[in-house]
């Protein structure tokens, strides 16, 4: 027999092993339904160490609930039951800032956050479940140093520095084993023929629909978008400074920023036509040539003032710890204008990502003098963040901000995009939900106007209602993720393609679980192993997803930058090392059978 040392060695191979390791194992033993290679019984549930773990799972995610149920069957071949719990939005939030979970149904955030800014979000248990998840790293590694290095790699402009300090970073979360990778999300766009030029957009929730051409019919189009909540519920008061319920694909369509992310990450212009970044002693100067002859759907102009306007509010010492989410907030040192109207930002320290996040869709972008309170001068009595009376910040972990500023909204949605708002329709019922939003073209838009006179976006109670929607011609498109389920695209793009036109987006953002270090027993990071390698992805894509999503192995798509490489171990299905991390009854078979003479 061996060694307890050696024993010991093996439990640690079964969970590290690199592929060529894991070949030479298999050869001396392999576990099938019948028994391994040199005549062990396979395991079963009783071999194991039994052991639960709390599952936290947003309630109005179809792609969860789809898996849950196999997720729970795989564990239970290891011995671990899992108690899942399916949560509203507000629960959810709490549960994973309280860090009260094992697991934790979770999603990158896709083009054009990841990687920098949605490991900087790490830093707030408020908004991300990794905050806690890091509490328990293996030594020496913490989270403290872990958020440093991710600090410092984007503080660097070489390049290949850059991708060094990523490469290092990616290494370290993937070897604690804090993320079960489960598959690339692709947003489906299923829409009418009678409408040419739909085109997915560069970041989820970003539907530009400004280039879309009508072949027959109305000018009017109706669209179900898929929302940050699944199934479009509300717009929100439409406060592009502010997060939920306001929605990002109608930020996208009102309002404007001073450039635009656009295909496959390039910057390009939008507000302000062409800049420059010179380095500024400790920090970086951005000089800001602003697009001339712009309107606001109010008619009034687009200036320097406004742009500074915009960002005084945004920035307020106080509102700004709302957004330090991501890195920009907290590095910008000073705004302002220049003699010659051009819009001038200086960073505290060099900063990579400064012009990728000055493309995000919120909360940076620009609405007219016109709809701010007192004229906009009084970012402390009159900030444009929304009412504490209408949500205010956020979640109550947020309220303390009231006690510094008075939040009084945005008197109107006023932007400068190629869509203008309306009117919307709320239900009496619930006096929340909005059953229809009306928007209009922008005539005067710098871009062109679009060919779509008025856009409508309609709500649905489910996604049945949705597709007998489309298929009655009420409905003209549903984009993106939560309006259809993947068996109703499957049937569009199979059955009615005569009719309707499907297109998928690349993969804009992994699934995964984020497994808690600091609760037990998921801060063993053997548990943690034997979880990832026992849940069975393929067949639950395949079953559920009918090829529109793809298994992944580790937490970043790798179409984002700095993503593309490959980590050892691959976090992929193994039931053999899953039972040899946590069922010590085969293990101790294994070693029994194994000839050590």
């Amino acid at each position: 027999m061996p060694t307890p040392r050696l024993a010991s060695l093996l439990l640690l191979l079964a969970g590290s092993l690199l592929p060529a390791d894991a070949d030479t194992l298999e050869e001396e033993s392999a576990i099938t339904g019948s028994g391994g290679g040199l005549g062990i019984p396979a395991f079963s549930p009783d071999d194991c160490r039994p052991l639960s773990v709390d599952f936290i799972v947003k309630e109005g995610d179809p792609h969860a609930s789809a898996v849950v149920d196999e997720i729970t069957r795989d564990l239970a071949a290891i011995g671990i039951s899992v108690n899942t719990s399916e949560v509203d939005r507000e629960m959810w939030g709490e549960l994973m800032s309280q860090g009260a979970f094992n697991m934790f149904m979770s999603k990158t955030w896709g083009a054009p956050y990841d990687p920098h800014s949605y490991a900087t979000s790490w830093r707030q248990a408020t908004a991300n479940a990794h905050h806690v998840a890091l509490e328990n790293l293996t030594a020496p590694l913490t989270r403290e140093s872990l958020m440093s290095k991710i600090e410092a790699v984007q503080k660097e402009l070489d390049q290949s520095k850059i991708a060094k300090g990523w490469e290092e970073i990616l290494r370290d979360v993937h070897g604690e084993a804090f993320n079960v990778p489960l598959w690339g999300e692709r947003a489906p766009y299923v829409f009418n023929r009678r409408l040419i030029g739909v085109l997915p957009g560069n970041q989820l929730w970003a539907y530009d629909l400004n280039d879309v051409r009508i072949l027959s019919g109305s000018a009017n189009v109706t669209v179900a978008p898929g929302s940050t909540n699944g199934l479009f519920q509300s717009v929100g008061p439409l406060n592009p400074h502010l997060y939920f319920p306001n929605e990002l694909f109608v930020n996208n369509w009102i309002y404007e920023g001073l450039v635009r992310y656009g295909k496959d990450g390039a910057i390009e212009p939008a507000l302000a036509t062409e800049w420059e970044v010179t380095n500024n002693g400790d920090g970086q100067r951005a000089v800001f040539t602003l697009r001339e002859g712009v309107k606001f759907h109010d008619g009034s102009s687009w200036n320097c003032s406004v742009a500074k306007l915009n960002f005084d509010h945004v920035l307020n010492p106080t509102v700004k710890e709302r957004h330090l989410w991501y890195g920009l907030p907290e590095i910008i040192s000073s705004w302002s204008c220049d003699a010659e109207g051009r819009f001038v930002i200086e960073t505290s320290a060099p900063y990579y990502p400064l012009l990728q996040e000055l493309g995000y869709l919120r909360p940076l972008v620009m609405t007219a003098a016109s709809a701010f309170a007192e004229g906009g001068t009084k970012t402390d009595t009159h900030n444009s963040c929304t009412p504490q009376s209408e949500g205010g910040f956020g979640p109550e972990k947020w309220d303390h901000l009231h006690e510094n500023v008075t939040c009084v909204g945005l008197k109107a949605p006023i932007g400068t995009g190629p869509f203008k708002f309306v009117s919307k329709e709320v239900d009496p019922a619930d006096n929340t939900t909005d059953l229809s939003v009306l928007f209009a073209r922008n005539e005067a838009y710098w871009g062109g106007a679009p060919a779509i006179e008025f856009l409508e976006v309609k709500y649905f109670n489910d996604t049945d209602a949705v597709e007998a929607a489309l298929l009655s011609g009420d409905l003209d498109m549903a984009l993106g993720i939560g309006p259809l389920t993947s068996s109703q695209v499957r049937n569009f793009e199979t059955k009615h393609s005569g009719t309707f036109e499907t297109i998928r987006s690349d993969v804009f953002q992994n699934t995964v679980i984020v497994l808690n270090t600091g609760m037990a027993p998921t801060d063993d990071i053997n548990v943690r192993k034997a979880i990832i390698h026992a849940i069975n992805k393929a067949p639950m894509v395949e079953e559920e997803f009918f090829g529109l999503n793809q298994v992944v192995s580790q937490l970043f798509p790798k179409s984002a930058p700095f993503s593309d490489i490959n980590l050892f171990p691959q976090w992929d299905y193994d039931l053999e090392k899953a039972a040899l991390l946590n069922c010590p009854g085969y293990l101790e078979r294994r070693l029994a059978a194994i000839p050590w003479n």
